[in-house]
């Protein structure tokens, strides 16, 4: 007699979820917790497309927070980053970030660069899964008009690049390309000034 028990054939972690694939070809994930890799939700079912070997999915470009490990003691550096993604999940775009000293922050835009590989990258929160090229212009335009922080002195600095990060992303769920309560859980993990 046959078994029909199914055995584990795939299994590989990241992006903050658990996946396996099993000898019968069905593949299942759950949420882990960022933290302690524990698992924080139920086994899904990943769902197959049908296959069309004439039909070709394009990439959707996303918008993604990045963020970075700075020097010990430092908050984690916040940049806004659109990018299509490859096979891994990750891939090169522009970003948009206010960088420098908290008292004497500027603006800064790079293209063609992948932040998701740096030696400094902590984790990241893909806001938007399916950004249009017009959108990503529109981006642009708020992302340079949006002040960085700046402070008289050390002692009067009231925000960082999070800070602006979070500005930037409310204007653009003003214009419906980023879910609030995405920000709201974003602004749960900032770090202090």
């Amino acid at each position: 007699m046959a078994s029909t028990a199914r055995t584990v054939i795939n299994h590989k972690t990241g992006y903050g979820r658990e996946y396996i694939e099993y000898s019968d070809g069905s593949q299942w994930t759950r949420k882990l917790d960022c933290k302690t890799k524990q698992p924080v939700g139920e086994w899904a079912k990943v769902e197959t497309a049908p296959n069309d070997n004439d039909a070709v999915i394009p990439a959707t470009r996303h918008l993604a927070l990045v963020t970075e490990n700075q020097a010990d003691g430092e908050p984690k550096h916040w940049s806004l980053f659109s990018y299509l993604p490859d096979e891994t999940g990750r891939g090169r775009g522009q970003r948009w970030q206010a960088t420098g000293d908290a008292q004497f922050m500027h603006f800064e835009h790079a293209a063609d660069i992948d932040p998701m590989n740096a030696e400094s990258f902590a984790w990241h929160q893909v806001m938007n899964s399916d950004i249009s090229e017009v959108q990503v212009t529109r981006i642009d335009e708020i992302a340079r008009s949006e002040p960085p922080p700046r402070a008289e002195s050390r002692a009067t600095v009231t925000e960082h690049c999070q800070g602006w990060s979070i500005r930037v992303l409310k204007r653009l769920a003003v214009e419906g390309m980023v879910e609030q309560t995405a920000i709201a859980m974003l602004e749960q993990r900032m770090d202090p000034i």
